[in-house]
């Protein structure tokens, strides 16, 4: 069951990993992109750290702060995409004070429709729909959650970016995995601990 402190746990915990691999998240960036996705997720989650020592009374409100407060501090891409994913979260969670797993996959969903529908990107495409998609529509509770995500991460490796700034370098983007794949994994990742 996520509650909201298990909430603000992942976040907290996300922030902390994006630390930790700031510059691999740059490193494939800069492979493949503008090489700003680290920097970029670090100022982000920097500033949702911020927001989480104040109360909320619903899972909705507190996953639209990090909405609205990552639209505001995350710059490129990454900021709008996740940004309005967290927005779409809120609407899924509304008042509640807690989830249960299924209300969680659906949450995911809605999350994951928002950045398809904002990045105009499908599947395939090697972005982070590349994590959220999949996981979302096959994750089932008491599953290897870590596993899953790792397995995803990897497979955008193989692709060719028909999509975003990657696809400016076509043949060439295959062989580094997508940077927006590997985040959003340490955030799903992050989320699913919580979930139990």
């Amino acid at each position: 069951m996520l509650t909201i402190d298990g909430f603000k746990q992942a976040l907290r915990h996300t922030q902390t990993e994006i630390e930790s691999q700031k510059d691999t998240l740059t490193d494939l960036d800069r492979a493949i992109g503008d090489g700003d996705h680290g920097i970029n997720m670090s100022r982000g989650f920097e500033a949702v750290l911020s927001i989480l020592d104040e109360d909320y009374d619903s899972l909705g409100a507190l996953s639209k702060k990090v909405g609205m407060t990552l639209m505001s501090k995350v710059g490129g891409a990454a900021g709008p995409l996740y940004g309005s994913a967290f927005v779409k979260i809120a609407a899924a969670f509304g008042d509640a004070k807690e989830a249960d797993f299924a209300l969680v996959k659906e949450a995911l969903l809605e999350g994951t429709n928002s950045i398809k529908a904002r990045g105009k990107s499908e599947a395939g495409q090697k972005t982070m729909v590349d994590v959220w998609e999949p996981f979302a529509l096959n994750v089932d509770e008491g599953d290897n959650y870590d596993s899953q995500l790792n397995e995803l991460v990897q497979k955008t490796e193989d692709m060719i970016a028909t999509k975003g700034r990657a696809s400016y370098f076509g043949e060439n983007s295959r062989g580094t995995i997508d940077p927006g794949a590997l985040s959003s994994s340490i955030l799903l990742s992050a989320l699913m601990k919580e979930v139990g």
